[in-house]
């Protein structure tokens, strides 16, 4: 169950990772029939990007070589605030189809109390997706989570007025992810308590996965944007020329 939230401002997390991948430029880029945005990231979680290619036979350089990041703790709350900014940045104009579904697909696996189950400090912060244009939020839902094992989150919305153009080097694309997770503890002589977990699972080709903790086979987190058109000059750009015949 999604519930639409109000975009809350913030200053975007600054992704340091500026990786080249085989495969060129122009294939992380996207295109009208390019559209899926693949979701990179560092172990701790500490560190995200993305952008529009996927080698399924090798790994994404400086992405997690396990294929999902991770974080525990045995007592008290973890959190995760990653953000995947575009990386390279858009190189073209780009257009988003008017009222058109933008779809996202999160694969996670967390152990441990989540939202309102949490005891310490209050609710722990639902699973939190914000769409973000030139680091300005444009879209975000919440979704509640059981913190019992491996969930997948679907995400749909409409593409809004204010999502339609893209400026090359300006509007870049950026996805970021937060949530929250509760060691549950107190039980007697601890027999039962569960450390607070979370897992996050990237793009990764299944062959090099890491299944000795956890297994997700297939489990590439991505977005898939309603391209429209690519490099064509938006409202207002390429009308300065002057026709006056000298």
């Amino acid at each position: 169950m999604a519930m639409l939230i109000t975009p809350v401002q913030g200053t975007p997390i600054v992704d340091e990772v500026n990786m080249m991948q085989g495969g060129g430029n122009d294939d992380r880029q996207p295109t009208a029939n390019n559209t899926t945005y693949w979701l990179f990231g560092s172990e701790a979680m500490d560190r995200g990007k993305g952008h529009f290619f996927y080698d399924g036979n090798n790994s994404e350089q400086g992405s997690s070589p396990k294929g999902y990041g991770y974080k525990t703790a045995s007592n008290g709350k973890i959190s995760i605030d990653i953000s995947f900014r575009m990386d390279p940045a858009l190189t073209k104009d780009m257009t988003l189809e008017l009222d058109k579904v933008i779809r996202g697909t999160f694969y996670i696996e967390s152990w441990g109390r989540t939202g309102s189950d949490c005891q310490n400090g209050g609710a722990c912060k639902d699973f939190t997706v914000t769409f973000k244009k030139a680091g300005v939020p444009v879209a975000s839902d919440t979704f509640v989570t059981g913190g019992s094992g491996q969930e997948t989150i679907n995400w749909e919305f409409a593409v809004a007025e204010n999502m339609t153009e893209w400026k090359k080097n300006q509007d870049n694309i950026e996805i970021q992810v937060e949530y929250e997770v509760e060691a549950d503890t107190g039980s007697a002589l601890g027999i039962f308590d569960q450390p607070a977990e979370i897992y996050f699972f990237y793009t990764h080709p299944d062959d090099n996965r890491d299944n000795s903790a956890t297994s997700c086979d297939g489990c590439n987190s991505n977005v898939i944007f309603p391209i429209l058109e690519i490099d064509l000059p938006l409202p207002g750009e390429g009308d300065d020329e002057d026709d006056d015949v000298g």
